[in-house]
């Protein structure tokens, strides 16, 4: 007997609006953060105005590029979760990799020219860090991390980027790799756990370090953990719902590990055997937070989290992650925003926001758009009209589909992520 294909959904109603919320909020900790230490006289992480606990609580704002791993590897793994499982069809190798790079590479192209007829003209001027012009090519092509020279340079966020596009390579392999496993949760938690593995020993590994190298440290292996997190959510989640106590503890259970995190980063002295032990596990405490939140947005969206101003940063997120820094380091150069944190957010944010509207607008939504129609390479090839929507032509990792619908690969994003 036939199957009747539903309809499509206008793109609002697929969307899962606490997710969107979640972004904007990874966003939103990753502005305060730079608003805070690209208004500091010098302008270093380590660095601070003072020791006060709004200083130290300030500078721990990064963990917002930890919530971005986290739900790029929840986004990017559960179509492959759902597909294993049984609820959902395995997606496409061409399709995914189309639909990441309409998602991501143009508004990143283009955030890369953009910094560079910012910032190019600001050399010297604090927090204006600009790599040699030879290696511009390598921001292009995702590899400023593999530069001393130039990892954590021109738009420093976008080391990020870099990260997540090695995670995106990485993937198939290890959706390829759960594939293999039983198609229960407890196999398709395996990979997930491995990767979880992997990068611990590898931050085990640098911890040996005095000082790190930036691009060890800003690597992939060394960000594995928080991808593998949210990945092992997907596992977990998977066609599940919450009730309403259960949420409520869960998502209160979160929010303790990261600010247990916050606070134990921003209290914890150098040298210390506590700070040691801190370079191994790193954010992992606040990831496995962030990663409860996330379950209880999936399984039962909160309208906290889905509320419109949050929701709508959080559909720009990608564009706010892009362009705030330069924002921020182009405003204090020319003397038009006040030196201050709280200057900083009344003057930049509005301009960032802007410009995170108008990326979206412009490159980012006729991109993805782009992406989930064209057939080059072998994407999004016609299904059969009895078929279920394949996972891998479903949303963009900055798109994430109502629970229960099988979301498509996305980035997040970050999604972008970030910091």
């Amino acid at each position: 007997m036939a199957v009747a294909v539903p309809a499509p959904q206008p793109e609002r109603a697929r969307r899962n609006a606490a997710i969107d919320g979640l972004r904007g909020i990874a966003a939103l900790s990753v502005f305060a953060f730079h608003a805070w230490l690209y208004t500091l006289p010098e302008v270093r992480a380590a660095g601070s105005r003072d020791a006060s606990p709004l200083a130290a609580f300030t500078a721990e704002l990064r963990i917002g590029l930890v919530l971005f791993f986290v739900l790029s590897g929840y986004l990017l793994f559960r179509p492959w979760v759902a597909a294993r499982l049984g609820t959902g069809r395995r997606p496409r190798l061409a399709t995914y990799a189309v639909h990441r790079v309409g998602r991501i590479v143009p508004a990143y192209w283009l955030a890369i020219v953009g910094s560079v007829l910012l910032l190019w003209p600001l050399a010297g001027a604090p927090g204006v860090r600009l790599p040699p012009v030879e290696q511009l090519p390598l921001f292009f092509v995702f590899l400023q991390n593999r530069s001393a020279e130039t990892v954590m340079t021109l738009d420093p966020p976008m080391w990020t980027l870099a990260v997540e596009a090695a995670f995106y390579a990485l993937l198939p392999l290890l959706a390829a790799l759960a594939w293999r496993a039983r198609p229960t949760r407890a196999g398709q938690a395996l990979v997930p756990l491995l990767a979880l593995g992997l990068g611990v020993a590898w931050n085990r590994w640098l911890s040996g370090f005095e000082i790190p190298p930036a691009t060890l440290a800003k690597s992939l292996p060394a960000m594995l953990p928080y991808f593998a997190v949210g990945m092992l959510t997907a596992v977990l989640v998977q066609g599940r719902r919450l009730s309403g106590r259960a949420a409520l503890l869960l998502a209160a259970g979160g929010l303790a590990l990261v600010t247990g995190d916050m606070w134990v980063h921003a209290s914890a002295e150098a040298g210390t055997p506590l700070a040691y032990r801190l370079r191994v596990i790193r954010d992992l405490p606040a990831a496995l937070g962030f990663a409860a939140i996330l379950a209880v947005a999936v399984a039962r969206p909160p309208a906290l989290l889905g509320a419109r101003p949050l929701a709508w940063t959080g559909e720009v997120s990608f564009g706010l992650y892009l362009w705030h820094v330069p924002v921020l380091l182009w405003l204090r150069a020319r003397g038009l925003m006040p030196v201050s944190p709280l200057g900083a957010v009344l003057v930049a944010f509005p301009v960032s926001l802007l410009a995170a509207w108008l990326s979206w607008r412009l490159v980012e939504r006729p991109a993805i758009a782009w992406s989930r129609r064209t057939r080059r390479l072998g994407a999004n090839p016609p299904l059969s009209p009895a078929a279920p929507r394949s996972a891998g032509t479903a949303r963009s990792h900055t798109r994430s589909s109502a629970p229960g619908a099988a979301p498509s690969p996305p980035g997040s994003p970050p999604r972008h992520a970030r910091a």
